[in-house]
């Protein structure tokens, strides 16, 4: 009584059953594969053994049996293509639970040596009623090794009437010995545009009523299978009562919006930490999943990725609407910083499923990306230190390099300092040369304002350390070099700066400043020399302390010294945290 009323009630069956293709023309974006095996089978060039391989749902079963039902059919078409209608076509197209000469086997729960020599004992016999005696093994490459070693000799010198068709999403799993034994094929990935139309196909003859951006989305959503989007089909047109719309979509499947992540871009932009919260836990408060956020924020950033590096849209798989604001959002940002956001945000992507406290992962990935806007590759850094160091460093320098930063401006203050080099005497003269300071704050003025020391009698290292503390606020990288020397005369009272010797070039490169920031403070113009560590101080040193520095040599057409890039880049890593981007 009760498979009566099973029997009388209407079957359905999902779409990639019901609407798989029964030609090989219905088949999807494979034409290369299926006219090589409609024209291998129209001239009778049959092979022993095929391999199928590509991604899952693109449609490699499926092509094995039509292949099946093309070489075992009674009434094929001139063209090759099998014709649905005699009892093997029938059959076949039956999930081959009836015929007797067509098998088709799992190669994950039958992978065992005993299932392979039960397979051979079948190979044994010919076909009951067909040309051929098929065999489609899916997932091939789940057979232990034992299983292809005992079918490698039946699988090179088969009967005649025996065809092998083997089907596999892991191509490289296969041993070699079998893969040489067979024709390949690989299938692609079917595109968005492929998909689609494939639906709307379907959705016609369903009667089912489907808006452009729903067929957009269950296209894109299925990844290139088409399996996986007729199931999303499926689950949508039940949803939506068979009046398959966007709108509904969003909420069925928990979509978070792209203006979402281009508000939280904005919000990363600004550096507004506590907007950037507030609006992630009103996001929360909206019942959207996490994990899709953060699948949905790596593609916003991927598609940043690719606006910026190609200068257009046309490589973003979306609709046109949303290609537009990423045309618009191109010189927001720089490569360097959507790099360094997107390698953050896959790291923690790949750690989100094991973590304990997911949203405070995310909280704390959104609050760390903020870090990285305005960042600079550690060349540009040291373009500008090199800039600095002969004293061309301006603003416009800083904009060039990638800086977005605001810089406030002021007026420039010029301190009048004459530094000597040819003699140890300090002249007092009016007649000084020019030296330009960058600009500074008031703060910084009046923190610079001169103290007119007798500096005779004072303890210099004491006044040294309030110097040293001005040039901190002011250049921190230059107090990084300077920090641990100190300040004395020599044997015939002359002002010397003692520094290591590891950072004695660098420091050169700075004494025209060091200079100015030193006479400013004592209210009055001095020669200041710079000596090494390891170097003894007496009156037969000559003037060697008071050498032209390397800016300066620069300005009289002199050879500048070699540049120190690994001590500029050791002294950014430790003391400024800079973060090195290694190109390859």
């Amino acid at each position: 009584m009760a498979e009566e009323l099973i029997n009388k009630e209407p079957e359905f069956q999902v779409t990639a059953r019901k609407w798989r293709p029964r030609n090989f023309d219905d088949v999807t974006s494979q034409d290369f594969i299926t006219k090589t095996l409609r024209n291998a089978v129209k001239n009778n060039r049959i092979s022993h053994a095929y391999l199928f391989s590509g991604p899952r749902g693109v449609g490699k079963t499926t092509v094995a049996r039509l292949l099946a039902k093309s070489l075992n059919c009674n009434n094929r078409n001139a063209n090759g293509e099998p014709c649905n209608k005699c009892d093997s076509c029938k059959e076949i197209n039956n999930d081959n639970r009836n015929h007797p000469d067509v098998f088709e086997i799992d190669g994950a729960s039958n992978r065992n040596i005993e299932d392979v020599r039960e397979l051979k004992e079948k190979v044994k016999y010919g076909p009951v009623r067909s040309k051929y005696k098929i065999f489609i093994i899916d997932e091939v490459h789940m057979l232990t090794g034992a299983s292809f070693n005992a079918l490698l000799k039946t699988l090179e010198e088969p009967p005649a009437y025996v065809v092998f068709i083997f089907a596999t999403t892991v191509p490289e799993k296969v041993p070699l010995t079998i893969l040489g034994r067979c024709q390949k094929f690989d299938f692609k990935r079917l595109t968005i545009e492929e998909i689609s139309l494939r639906l709307k196909f379907i959705a016609e003859n369903e009667k089912i009523k489907v808006d452009k951006e729903s067929l957009f989305f269950i296209s894109k959503k299925g990844d290139g299978s088409m399996r996986d989007a007729q199931g999303l089909f499926d689950m949508s047109a039940a949803y939506c009562d068979n009046k398959i719309t966007f709108e509904k979509l969003k909420s069925f499947f928990n979509l978070t919006e792209s203006d979402v992540y281009f508000e939280i871009t904005d919000l990363i932009k600004a550096r507004d930490a506590k907007g950037l919260l507030n609006y992630f836990d009103s996001l929360m408060d909206k019942g959207y999943d996490m994990q899709i956020f953060l699948e949905g924020l790596t593609e916003h950033y991927r598609n940043l990725l690719v606006a910026c590096s190609t200068g257009s849209s046309e490589l973003i798989i979306e609709s046109e609407a949303v290609k537009q604001s990423y045309t618009e959002n191109i010189s927001k940002f720089t490569q360097l910083e959507i790099l360094n956001s997107l390698k953050l945000i896959l790291q923690t992507e790949y750690i989100f499923k094991y973590s304990s406290n997911q949203r405070t992962l995310i909280e704390a990935l959104l609050v760390e990306m903020i870090k990285f806007t305005d960042t600079r590759d550690i060349s540009q850094l040291i373009d500008e230190l090199k800039e600095l160091k002969s004293g061309n460093y301006s603003e416009s320098t800083a904009i060039k390099s990638g800086s977005a930063e605001k810089k406030a401006s002021s007026k420039t203050n010029e301190t009048q300092i004459k530094v000597n080099y040819s003699s140890k005497k300090i002249d007092t003269d009016e007649k000084t040369s020019s030296v330009n300071k960058p600009e500074t704050t008031n703060d910084e003025l009046q923190s610079n304002e001169t103290t007119n020391i007798n500096i005779e009698t004072v303890d210099l290292n004491s006044h040294w350390i309030s110097i040293k503390d001005q040039i901190k606020t002011e250049r921190k990288w230059v107090y990084s070099i300077i920090k641990d020397t100190t300040f004395e005369k020599d044997d015939n009272e002359n002002l010397l700066i003692r520094v290591d010797d590891t950072t004695y070039e660098l420091i050169d490169g700075y004494r025209d400043y060091l200079t100015g920031k030193i006479s400013k403070y004592f209210g009055q113009s001095l020669t200041i020399g710079l000596v090494k560590s390891s170097e003894f101080i007496s009156s037969s040193s000559g003037n060697d302390y008071f050498q032209p520095s390397e800016s300066q040599s620069v300005l009289e057409n002199e050879t500048p010294q070699a540049n120190n890039f690994d001590k500029i880049r050791n002294i950014l890593l430790k003391d400024f945290n800079a973060k090195e981007i290694i190109h390859k």
